[in-house]
């Protein structure tokens, strides 16, 4: 099994750890928000191309230098400035590793991020490796924000843990930028030891390509008169979001290479550009070379997604093997949206398959060629709870049918977001999941079978478990739904988008909650307290569908009513494919499972056929 390997990967994996950072600073920035009690302006969106002012604004980006390895030089107070020195996950020895982070003496060499160890160490045989140290990061990272927050007054966006944007403007009405700037700088390195570089721009675009001017270690300022000739002479590869793909479309239809300056791209005609790139990516990149940037300006930016992946060492034996790493993989993702109240309704499921003949190293451990297949579901609730994630994220895993030796690497995402939302387990809640329900059917059968004779009780005590009809099961029903029992275990893989069609879905859902509910108060009870005709699965099943019928009857009159046979077949297959999970059920749950799918198939046909021989008779 793949025990803890999503866990161990996150806490030794750089990506992981930039890619969650976003989780960190978002608790940061709360304690933050709460201590300064920041009135509604910090916390707002604005737009900071559209302000009105009589003078531009004031954008500062600062970006850390060479930040990892900057970080393992303050540890390592021995090494002088001109010791080449690399981050990496690798050794000296083994030469796999990858470089994540060089500093300056290093790039002297030709050590890059990106590269291989067994390069860099080519280039350079002198280069001093050291390992991650994530805890530092963020410690360096948080005490850098800290600084920034106060000389921004709260005007700050955090971009990663070694980038970030802060609206100095108000300051610098009365200070010039460039020194404010030096003195953010020497600011940072005497808390940290670490430096950084700071672009000046009257906008975010600007900022950032000031910073490039800036590096190693400096400051740069595009004053507001020379901002047409500072972006006319900016490479289009410098732009950010302007990628290769972009570049390779623009040079085979305008023969406009990414080395080329804006000045150059202008002088294209509009029409040219929107057949190579579309008329969005056109304008998009025509305003930013212009130096046009109409980013809003937010302190707390409201997330569109969040997840986690795993594509490195990722080798499944079996089929059991790839759902442990989907369920870590969820446990880690609502883990993160419980912490910081978010609930979201569509599920995002990428899964890296190997392509089969490609030749790849005996003890490479990376994806290798892959084919990467993504699939999105609709959760069937907002949630962030995460046993219902795990049950539709391994519906998706199935659907993909796979063969488990070959998936290099899973991923899963969270998106459609609400904010602000309640956790899914509430602290008080007593009413257990349907999973945790069934859960206990292997130990209850067991001694079921072992016990030979079930000692008589009284219908009074029998009364508060045993259903005797149909009132008493809609009483249950009543009882879930004050308790919020979650569905987690009968899983439709239909879409379900109209009202008719949902209203039958809800009818399944609190059947089977009634059914479940049952069986899991019955199992409470005491051997002595159970009678020894006591109501078989079948017939649990059957009352807990009885009061589906009028809701698959009433819908299915109106689906035949509007488009007769083609219709009534529609719903009712509708209904009956909320019982695609079948055959997973019947292996999991044994009876209990089969018992509920065979009472509701029996319900939706019976209703059909009475439907039908109705409208015959007419």
């Amino acid at each position: 099994m793949a025990n803890n390997a999503v866990t161990n990967f996150h806490a030794n994996s750089r990506l992981h750890f930039i890619g969650s950072w976003r989780a960190r600073y978002d608790v940061f920035l709360d304690a933050k928000l709460a201590q300064k009690q920041h009135d509604s302006a910090t916390n707002r969106t604005r737009d900071v191309a559209s302000t009105s002012r009589a003078t531009p604004r004031t954008i500062f980006h600062v970006d850390m230098d060479c930040f990892f390895a900057s970080v393992a030089m303050r540890a390592r107070p021995e090494l002088s400035t001109e010791t080449p020195l690399a981050v990496s996950w690798g050794t000296s020895a083994s030469k796999r590793g990858e470089v994540s982070s060089a500093n300056y003496a290093a790039r002297a060499f030709g050590v890059k991020a990106g590269m291989w160890l067994d390069e860099a160490l080519r280039l350079c045989p002198e280069l001093v490796l050291a390992p991650y140290d994530f805890a530092e990061y963020e410690k360096v990272a948080l005490e850098v924000y800290e600084i920034l927050f106060e000389a921004s007054r709260g005007e700050c966006v955090g971009i990663s843990c070694d980038e970030a944007f802060i609206d100095v403007t108000s300051r610098c009405e009365s200070e010039d930028a460039v020194a404010v700037a030096e003195q953010i700088r020497r600011d940072v390195y005497a808390k940290t030891k670490c430096a950084c570089s700071i672009g000046i721009g009257s906008n975010m675009l600007l900022a950032r390509l000031a910073t490039r001017r800036a590096k190693p270690d400096g400051a740069f300022r595009v004053e507001p008169k020379d901002e047409r000739e500072f972006i006319a002479k900016t490479r289009l590869a410098d732009l950010p979001g302007f990628g290769r793909h972009a570049g390779e479309k623009l040079q085979k239809s305008t023969k406009i290479r990414v080395t080329d300056t804006c000045e150059t791209l202008l002088k294209v005609p509009v029409a040219t550009l929107k057949s190579a790139l579309g008329a969005q990516k056109t304008e998009k990149l025509l305003e930013a070379a212009r130096g046009i940037d109409k980013t809003p300006w937010c302190v707390r930016p409201q997330r569109k997604s969040i997840g986690a992946q795993m594509s490195w060492g990722v080798r499944c034996a079996s089929n059991e093997v790839a759902m442990d790493y989907v369920k870590q993989l969820v446990r880690e993702v609502a883990y993160r949206m419980q912490r910081l109240k978010i609930r979201g309704r569509a599920l995002n499921l990428k899964l890296w398959r190997a392509i089969p003949d490609v030749n790849t190293m005996r003890d490479y451990q990376g994806h290798g060629a892959c084919d990467v297949l993504t699939r999105t579901k609709a959760m069937r609730e907002l949630s962030n709870d995460t046993e219902l994630i795990i049950s539709e994220a391994l519906t998706i895993l199935r659907e993909l049918n796979v063969e488990a030796t070959s998936i290099r690497g899973l991923g899963v995402s969270i998106t459609k977001l609400e904010h602000g939302a309640e956790t899914a387990t509430s602290p008080g809640a007593k009413q257990p999941t349907l999973s945790q329900m069934f859960a206990k059917r292997t130990a209850e059968k067991a001694t079921h079978e072992e016990e030979t004779c079930v000692l008589a009780a009284s219908d009074e005590e029998l009364a508060e478990t045993e259903s005797e009809g149909d009132d008493d099961v809609a009483d249950t029903q009543s009882q879930l739904t004050q308790n919020d029992c979650d569905f987690t275990l009968f899983n439709s893989q239909a879409e379900i988008d109209s009202d008719r069609e949902r209203s039958i879905r809800d009818a399944f859902e609190a059947a089977a909650r009634a059914y479940a509910w049952q069986r899991f108060e019955l199992g409470r009870l005491k051997l002595s307290k159970r009678r020894r005709d006591t109501l078989s699965e079948d017939e649990y099943a059957r009352r807990a569908c009885a009061r589906a019928a009028d809701v698959i009857a009433t819908q299915a009159r109106r689906s035949y009513a509007q488009d007769g046979e083609t219709g009534l077949n529609a719903l009712l297959n509708d209904a009956r494919a909320l019982c695609r999970s079948q055959e997973l059920l019947h292996e999991t749950y044994s009876s209990q499972g089969a018992a509920f799918i065979a009472a509701w198939l029996d319900r939706v046909d019976s209703v059909g056929k009475t439907i039908v021989i109705g409208s015959s008779s007419l």
